[in-house]
């Protein structure tokens, strides 16, 4: 049995699933043993933290972490368990070199180095290694894209895809498929994960993740816990060890409302920044709830999810209900996975009528058919600016102004260089993409194109966007107006921008030009999108391509002509806008779980199929790169066996502790040779904060 599947679970509290064949653990029961009633005022997140505990914590320890949620003190560390990991290929491909480096050094002390793997699940997704270098309106962009991102990342890639096949508990996310967040949106996440005991009997429970990446809870929108860290503590939990934590401070934000006609699911997360900006939710767990919540669909929940970090939460989680179910159903899931969604959430209190009684630190409130056009900017994503409001903020020219002319050559002062659908942020909402399809299908009608000078480009985080796009008709009209596919990756928002035509970076710096970026992403600090982006904007889909065409930070999007039609007659920002009413009938005719299917099966489902590949077990290492490299602590002085005597403790990690802990030894491989060579290195799990001293150095 592979030992990912394979769980050290508590037998207390432990029960079969109504009509299923499959067991849970009632942390109702845990919680109201120790006070009754309590339960139902637990926030979403601690019941599923609960339920960790008492499925995984050791059971002298579990009253007083249970305590912790219970009595909302923060006076305790307490345990927590992910069930995946999720890394993308710049931190992920770390933690593998650590463990090439270890199963070398297993084997040179006479070890099976085949034992060494990932205990807990991980996924490893290559997407931040592709560079915008031919943009949208070229022919053949992605292709070429791709063949540079190869020919760039050769070691990186050679090292990544030993990585696929030599390591057990590990899917690999080849290059050119999709980002990471995206992904594991719309596939990785069951929801409910079913792993089995030791016992062979077969256990349901919530997923929940840690991630190397700030923007890893955009999956908070499913109602799955999924927390940004760093490649090292993502490492540590890797190889089966606890996270440790203390109760968060709980805010929950209640939606009323619902948004207006002609208005995106960008402009909410962008007004949804600004808001809990100022509200000050840095480190707090946010939980969103309410009649405006439930009508939401997963797509501009995820968009609110994805931008965590912006507004400087840990979290931002939805409950489980009829949009989390449709979504599923949407993504090409099972129905038996989608039944078992629900009938958990359901039984254990996690569905949105369970969570009447939620009692939360403090409560916010937000009314979103205040929402209106935004964009966010000039070089911070919670600086929201109505798009009414251009000229007020000093963006846009004002009426008794002449919008500038360009000096001496083909650009204006304001230029903007880059429009960029890109991230996924957006590029995971339906929605969002079916109206940028719209409004460059409606620009194109009215003979309007983008300006020369705009490097446009769409690189949307997963391939399903451009099938749904072709299915409805509109990709021919994004690729018309410069917006074609150039890569499936996390590329204009993480700085991935690639070079501009030679021939405008020189007008840039001969005429010493103000030049800007705007694009549909969650980042815009200055000089993050590109060194001669001065500024950059984030805003919509839509609003992207209206800026493409526009050309111009300078421009009034609401009152300026975008140009004039066949007829001579100017044409605004209104008269190619979409219409909710066709949006919907786009998305519900045109989006279909057979894509998702098509594109996630052999991804993941086949992945490791037929491979053909009899892999060694030890990585070959490339001696002429300066980029992966044998980890040097496996070797020479570093790796000496400690010579001082007579050491002694100066800080335990508290009761019960035992030498387990001090070592992955045990927690990777059952090789004693190996184990003893393991217990010679100065290894500590990252639990520090339990740390008590005992005596002090002389």
């Amino acid at each position: 049995m592979d030992n990912a599947l394979v769980q050290p679970m508590n037998e207390q509290f432990k029960k079969p699933l109504p009509d299923t064949d499959l067991y849970y653990f009632d942390t109702r029961e845990a919680i109201e043993s120790i006070e009754a009633g309590a339960y139902d005022k637990l926030p979403f997140c601690s019941k599923v933290l609960c339920e960790n505990l008492v499925r995984r914590c050791p059971p002298e320890d579990l009253t007083a972490a249970l305590k912790q949620h219970i009595e909302g003190k923060q006076d305790l560390d307490f345990p927590w368990y992910p069930a995946r990991v999720v890394c993308h290929d710049i931190l992920g491909q770390t933690a593998f070199v650590d463990l090439a480096g270890l199963r070398d050094a297993i084997a040179e002390q006479g070890g099976d180095p085949s034992k060494v793997n990932p205990i807990v699940p991980t996924q490893l997704i290559v997407d931040h290694s592709l560079a915008v270098e031919h943009a949208g309106f070229e022919e053949n962009a992605f292709e070429k894209n791709r063949a540079i991102e190869e020919r760039r990342n050769d070691d990186r890639f050679h090292f990544i895809n030993w990585c696929q096949y030599a390591f057990d508990n590990v899917n690999v996310v080849p290059p050119g498929n999709g980002i990471m967040h995206q992904i594991n949106l719309e596939k990785m996440s069951p929801v409910v994960q079913v792993v089995q005991n030791k016992a062979g009997e077969q256990v349901a429970f919530a997923d929940t993740l840690v991630g190397t990446d700030s923007h890893t809870p955009m999956v908070d929108a499913l109602g799955v816990i999924s927390i940004g860290v760093g490649g090292l503590e993502a490492e540590s939990v890797m190889l089966g060890n606890p996270s440790y934590m203390r109760l968060p401070d709980y805010v929950g934000v209640k939606l009323t409302g619902k948004l207006q006609k002609g208005i995106t699911g960008t402009d909410l997360v962008l007004a949804m920044t600004e808001f809990l900006r100022d509200a000050g939710v840095v480190s707090t767990y946010i939980e969103f709830f309410g009649e405006g919540a439930r009508q939401l669909s997963v797509g501009d929940r995820a968009s609110i999810s994805n931008m965590t970090p912006e507004y400087g939460a840990t979290a931002a989680m939805f409950y489980i209900d009829e949009q989390t179910i449709d979504y599923l159903r949407l993504t090409g899931r099972s129905e038996a996975q989608i039944k078992l969604v629900e009938q958990y959430a359901k039984q254990t209190g996690l569905w949105a009528d369970g969570m009447e009684n939620a009692v939360y630190d403090r409560v916010l409130e937000f009314d979103l058919s205040a929402v209106v056009r935004n964009m966010a900017g000039p070089s911070r994503p919670h600086a929201r600016v109505s798009t009414t409001d251009l000229v007020a903020k000093g963006i846009a020219h004002g009426a008794d102004e002449k919008l500038p002319e360009p000096k001496d050559g083909l650009m204006p002062d304001g230029a903007v260089i880059i429009a960029a659908i890109t991230s996924c942020t957006n590029t995971s909402n339906p929605r969002n993409m079916v109206a940028a399809g719209l409004v460059a299908r409606n620009a194109n009608a009215k003979g309007l194109l983008r300006k020369p000078w705009v490097k446009s480009s769409l690189a949307p985080g997963s391939k399903t966007v451009k099938m749904y796009l072709e299915e409805a008709g509109l990709m021919p009209e994004l690729q018309e107006i410069g917006f074609d596919v150039v890569g499936f990756a996390c590329t204009t928002c993480n700085g991935m921008s690639g070079a501009l035509d030679p021939d405008i970076e020189k007008e840039i710096i001969d005429n010493d030009l103000f030049t800007t970026a705007v694009l549909s992403g969650n980042r815009n600090f200055d000089g993050r999108i590109h060194p001669y982006a001065k500024q950059a904007f984030l805003a919509s889909p839509p609003l992207v391509i209206a800026y493409a065409i526009a050309g111009n930070i300078r421009f009034d999007i609401e009152k300026d002509s975008l140009g004039k039609d066949q007829d001579g007659n100017d044409v605004y920002l209104k008269d190619i806008w979409f219409d909710d009413d066709e949006v919907d009938a786009v998305v519900a005719k045109a989006v279909k779980p057979e894509q998702f299917n098509a594109v996630y099966i052999p991804m993941f489902d086949e992945a490791k199929k037929d491979t053909g590949k009899a892999l060694s077990p030890l990585y070959n290492w490339r001696e002429q790169t300066t980029y992966i490299r044998r980890p040097p602590y496996w070797e020479g002085k570093m790796a000496a066996m400690n010579k001082l005597k007579g050491m002694r403790p100066l800080a335990v990690l508290g009761d019960n502790i035992t030498t387990d802990h001090l070592s992955p030894s045990n927690a990777i491989l059952g090789d004693s040779a190996a184990g003893e060579y393991l217990d010679t290195m100065a290894y500590l799990p990252r639990t520090t904060t339990r740390m008590q001293p005992i005596a002090a150095i002389t």
